[in-house]
């Protein structure tokens, strides 16, 4: 019923998500590369997505199927931690950890829906749990290799990765290792993590040699003071990850469904810690153990990161916490798999998050209203019928004013700089090339960006929306005037 109301309403969800640039930065680039220059992608590369996009970005509504891209991904999640949980915990505890996989709440569907903003991660990570049931039992060194190189060129796509999978199959390899006195189970493992560092190598090099380059966002440890707030955000996210919505305005649920919601999925992540301590005190399948110690270590470590660490003051981390939801569903898995009264609980527990899911879906709450959505059809209908094509505007207007037209627009995105307010580029997700001179006119939309100086000479017209927004048109090239960015790690 969840996965059906989701593809029931994916075309809104798609309508609304694609208005946000963060979104629609990924499939422009697509569409426009190659042009001439260094090609700048913020934070982290997703290459492999990238890699997709160009090889069928040729195909007749290509566009539609982009769309549609992620998501099938977040399904398979929750089959393969599913198939994975069911050899080691038996078909019930299979199906719970699914369901607990994909039950996410809607401002996490979002980010499940998005081909560049950590999507691949949870998908590896369930791959490599997947590898570690089968460590102990598969000889095939080609495997290791295949699992490697994918896990390698996920990981030099999202550094998130190495804690949210690599570093946790480390520990958990050492620990099957260790139970099962087996060395060919280490022998593959390290084979495996070879090839993954290769991989990893291999593909930040050659994405190097062909132009690109990320922008990283400085990443560091939290101040002492920082340490409460960051308590405060992480269990917001977590919350906001199952369903409960402490964030931001409208709250949803009602209560008290919100806090039941809340104390469910820590409930959740606390039975994969409790079940990680306890099997490592017992004598029991090698697998299970490591199997626990691998989702076990994941969650500790994803949260510790984001807790210590300034991502964590940066507001909601939903994008950085999806490898928690199957954590969540293999320990609520493990720790009830044994007791008919623990499997009734459990289902109940399911049972409840996915109805109060579906009932916020159903009402919309996937659809975010991210700002451009209420202005950009009527921007892109005057700007089409003045005949303007080529123009500049803030970040959050630009890559999706140029998705949401068709492509029929180029806005490059820019802001305002120095003393005298004068425009300068924003290096998220463009090419040199955007910025270099042409014939003919050009615009700057004026939302949220200041008045253009003096200096660009006077506007041939001046254009304003019903909802209040300025477009400047002049009768040349505004690249002109268009300086470097002066600091692209702290743009936006």
């Amino acid at each position: 019923m969840y996965v059906v109301l989701v593809v029931v309403k994916f075309p809104a969800i798609v309508r609304a998500l694609y208005w946000n640039s963060d979104a629609a930065g990924a499939f422009v680039l697509a569409e426009l590369i190659p042009g001439h220059g260094t090609i700048e992608i913020p934070r982290f590369g997703w290459w492999t997505s990238l890699w997709w996009l160009l090889a069928t970005r040729h195909l007749p509504g290509h566009e539609h199927l982009w769309e549609i891209t992620a998501y099938p991904f977040a399904l398979a999640t929750a089959v393969i931690v599913g198939w994975a949980t069911a050899r080691v915990a038996g078909r019930w505890a299979g199906l719970s950890a699914a369901a607990v996989t994909i039950l996410v709440g809607p401002f996490a569907i979002q980010f499940l829906m998005l081909v560049n903003i950590h999507a691949s991660t949870p998908f590896t990570a369930a791959v490599l749990a997947a590898y570690l049931v089968l460590l102990a039992e598969s000889r095939s060194w080609l495997l290791a290799a295949l699992v490697g190189i994918l896990v390698g060129a996920n990981a030099a796509s999202d550094p998130l990765l190495w804690i949210a999978g690599v570093v946790p199959f480390v520990i958990a390899a050492s620990v099957l290792a260790l139970a099962t006195r087996r060395r060919a189970v280490a022998s593959r493992a390290a084979t495996m993590l070879g090839v993954s560092v290769l991989s990893v190598v291999a593909t930040d090099l050659l994405m190097a040699s062909l132009g690109y380059h990320v922008i990283r966002v400085g990443l560091q440890l939290a101040g002492i003071a920082d340490l409460v707030p960051n308590s405060m955000s992480l269990g917001r996210s977590i919350a906001l990850l199952f369903g409960a919505n402490f964030s931001f305005p409208p709250a949803y649920p009602s209560d008290p469904l919100r806090y039941v919601i809340m104390l469910l999925a820590f409930a959740g992540l606390g039975a994969i810690l409790l079940t990680a301590a306890r099997l490592s005190l017992r004598s029991q399948d090698p697998r299970v153990r490591a199997y626990a110690c691998y989702w076990a270590t994941s969650a500790v470590l994803i949260s510790v990161a984001y807790w210590a660490s300034n991502i964590g003051s940066g507001g909601p981390g939903v994008k950085y916490m999806l490898t928690l939801a199957p954590a969540a569903g293999v320990g609520v898995a493990l720790v009830t798999a044994g007791s008919s009264r623990g499997r009734i609980a459990a289902s109940l527990a399911i049972a409840v998050v996915g109805v109060v899911n579906i009932s916020s879906i159903a009402h919309g709450r996937a659809e975010t209203d991210s700002g451009p959505n209420r202005y950009g059809p009527q921007l892109i209908r005057l700007l089409e019928h003045r005949g303007l094509t080529r123009g500049y505007a803030s970040y959050w207007n630009a890559q999706s004013l140029t998705w949401k037209s068709g492509m029929q627009l180029l806005v490059a995105p820019v802001s305002t700089c120095g003393p005298s307010e004068a425009l300068c580029r924003m290096s998220y997700f463009t090419i040199d090339s955007w910025y270099e001179e042409r014939p003919g006119r050009s615009f700057l939309i004026a939302n949220g960006l200041s008045k253009p100086p003096a200096e660009y000479g006077r506007p041939s017209e001046v254009l304003r929306t019903g909802s209040g927004i300025t477009i400047y048109v002049y009768p040349y090239d505004l690249a002109r005037h268009i300086r470097a960015d002066p600091d692209p790690a702290l743009s936006g």
